[in-house]
């Protein structure tokens, strides 16, 4: 018999199996606080100046539910799932389905983002699909020609201007001064921005156009029972009165207060 053949293939096996062992148990926290990664500030689902935020509080009563201490760590998005990988943290927020999420186990949908086109309800503009854009001046968030579809990409290309901006409360600027005839950006964020630029009393009225399907957003995890105890808790403050009560806080839209 080759035993030295048979050590080599177990001690392989036992090394793998100790591999996997070791992954699951840094995953799952070691007290009672859980850090995760979370994006950088986009207000008013993260604030990460106090910890506060739609988001944020929704996650600290799921994980509240769990048994752990919600700790955010924020990073800019792109490294958050590279932090879970590396086991740096052990979970991660807004995850996207288009994300590469090789080896990640990814919860329920928690949250949703609703992209809206927002015109000054004084122009009694009439946009009922993405195409109607495309005799408007625009402007929009970062990235948006990339992932708001192509009926919207064609209709960019076609616009007398359009134009990206990372500083989003321009945008909203740039709407209420006239300058643009269209934004386009997450309803919930452009509530609380021109709620930033004008005072509560004095709101310019403005019609939501609602051409876009939601985005959904799950948390990842390394640990499949975390994911699974994650999903319980969800389930169970989805239908309690906290989730209500989130929403009043925070001035949340809902699908029924999108205008068409």
């Amino acid at each position: 018999m080759n035993f030295r053949g048979a050590l080599t293939v177990n001690t392989r096996w036992i090394a793998l199996v100790f591999f996997f062992l070791s992954v699951n148990a840094l995953a799952e926290p070691k007290t009672n606080d859980i850090e995760v990664a979370v994006g950088w500030s986009k207000p008013p689902y993260v604030n990460s100046a106090d910890n506060s935020g739609f988001e944020l509080d929704l996650a600290r009563h799921v994980f509240a539910k769990m048994g752990y201490t919600f700790k955010p760590i924020y990073v800019p998005y792109g490294r958050s799932l590279s932090m879970l990988k590396n086991q740096k943290v052990q979970a991660v927020l807004t995850v996207s389905d288009t994300a590469d999420v090789s080896g990640i186990s990814l919860s329920d949908v928690y949250i949703e983002y609703q992209n809206v086109a927002v015109t000054l309800q004084a122009r009694d503009i009439k946009l009922h699909q993405p195409k109607d854009l495309q005799q408007y001046v625009i402007s929009a968030y970062q990235t948006a020609s990339k992932n708001l579809g192509q009926e919207f990409a064609l209709a960019t290309q076609k616009a007398p201007l359009y134009v990206e901006l990372p500083d989003q409360q321009k945008q909203v600027a740039m709407l209420l001064n006239g300058n643009v005839s269209v934004v386009i950006m997450d309803v919930n964020i452009f509530a609380h921005l021109q709620a930033l630029i004008e005072p509560s009393n004095q709101l310019t009225p403005v019609t939501v156009h609602n051409l876009f399907a939601p985005n959904h957003y799950r948390v990842g995890f390394l640990n499949e029972e975390l994911r699974n105890r994650f999903n319980q808790a969800l389930l169970e403050v989805q239908e309690s009165a906290a989730l209500e009560e989130l929403v009043h806080k925070y001035s949340m839209y809902r699908d029924d207060t999108l205008l068409n």
